[in-house]
């Protein structure tokens, strides 16, 4: 009866993480945001999703500090369409409890949210370590958003090389991945701007626009190289 129980509780997360992470279609409708910070992708496509299946009490708890860690990091529009300003302190204390109440994969999200949260909290060595541990997660969306996160903190850190090479990890996983592969190209292209490399970034874009040339991250490279539609 006890294994009955925990193969649904396994299942219950599963379900729930599968569906954090089949963000694809909805990066390619929305890749403004990807282009100002990909962290805040997992966070409205979190909020925007129910708890269902979740039924155990310390799952059930661990859920509810992650959707409130969330609203606090990624505040929701109000009638007037405006969002408040993020509480990240606020967003670490409740995702620093829900990891420590969840387990499995719901503690590696709420992981992952704690390190995106000292990244915003000007804190991304702290970020690094728990960002590092979560590139080898079996999940492979939750990985590849480790890699994504983990690039902006060092990064941060001053290591631009570093940040590159995951971001170019990523972008090499193929167009079958679970994070899109040009979402990762147009932020290492980015990355080589920031870096003063314009020569490095026109090589990333013009190999998303000949890759992947129907894609919207294609037409903002477009866009960025001055190239025709």
């Amino acid at each position: 009866m006890a294994t009955a129980k925990i193969s649904k509780k396994a299942m219950a997360q599963d379900e729930f993480i599968e569906g954090v992470f089949d963000f694809g279609e909805w990066l390619e409708k929305n890749w403004k945001q990807v282009a100002i910070g990909i962290g805040v992708v997992i966070a409205l496509v979190l909020a925007i999703l129910g708890w269902r299946g979740m039924h155990e009490s310390a799952v059930q708890e661990a859920n509810r500090l992650l959707a409130s860690g969330m609203s606090a990091y990624a505040p929701a529009a109000g009638t007037d369409g405006q969002a408040a300003a993020p509480r990240y302190s606020e967003a670490l204390t409740s995702f620093e409890q829900a990891e420590k109440k969840g387990s499995g994969r719901i503690a590696d999200v709420a992981r992952m949210f704690r390190g995106r949260t000292l990244i915003a909290l000007n804190r991304p060595a702290e970020a690094v370590p728990i960002l590092e541990g979560l590139t080898s997660n079996s999940h492979a969306g939750l990985a590849a958003e480790a890699k994504i996160s983990l690039a902006e903190a060092v990064e941060a850190t001053g290591n631009f090389d570093r940040a590159a090479s995951l971001l170019q990890e990523v972008a090499s996983a193929g167009k079958d991945a679970a994070y899109p592969p040009e979402a990762a190209m147009l932020l290492l292209a980015s990355l080589r701007e920031r870096q003063g490399k314009p020569d490095e970034a026109k090589k990333v874009y013009d190999d998303l626009i000949a890759k992947y040339p129907q894609s919207a991250f294609a037409n903002e490279a477009r866009q960025r190289t001055g190239a025709a539609k």
